[in-house]
């Protein structure tokens, strides 16, 4: 069955709004001297996944990378390109697309506990990934790769992503 082009036009421009989302919440960032900066860009990438569910999260999430990797400067402090993705920070920037399955899931689970107990996950994968990758990149063992890159953003990022179901729950479309 085809859908209506009137809803495929809907949809497509609700994934640009949430990838310009995912941009601006980028761009709301501080430097650290450690190469991972204090970004809100994990509040869009969960709010997107909270609102479209899987499918438009990974969809905004993807189009948000990839417009990164050709250059655009839609990361934090308005960088991008391919040294971004696998620079000290990639790893978190990679773990988004993992965010935004699992609070796509969580955007119908049956239950609070659920919901959050996924976007929880999504926050710890994403941190995992980035935490891996800056233990690569900068030569760091684990231990201190993740007292430098994750362990200041963790507590903000699990805030963030309640908050951003708290105001997904908010919009309708």
């Amino acid at each position: 069955m085809e859908l209506d082009p009137k809803i495929k036009v809907k949809k497509i421009a609700l994934y640009a709004l949430f990838t310009a989302v995912i941009t601006a919440c980028a761009w709301i960032s501080v430097s650290t001297p450690f190469g991972v900066n204090l970004s809100f860009s994990l509040f869009g990438v969960c709010l997107a996944a909270f609102c479209l569910g899987v499918k438009g999260g990974i969809a905004a999430t993807a189009t948000y990378i990839l417009l990164g990797a050709a250059g655009l400067p839609v990361f934090s402090q308005f960088t991008g390109g391919i040294g971004v993705l696998f620079g000290a920070s990639g790893g978190f920037i990679f773990g988004f697309l993992i965010v935004a399955i699992l609070c796509g899931i969580a955007k119908n689970s049956k239950t609070k506990v659920t919901r959050y107990l996924l976007a929880v996950t999504a926050v710890l994968v994403c941190h995992a990934l980035g935490v891996l990758q800056f233990h690569f990149v900068t030569g760091n063992k684990i231990w201190a790769s993740f007292l430098y890159a994750s362990l200041p953003f963790l507590l903000k990022d699990i805030f963030l992503v309640f908050l951003a179901s708290f105001v997904s729950k908010k919009i309708k479309f």
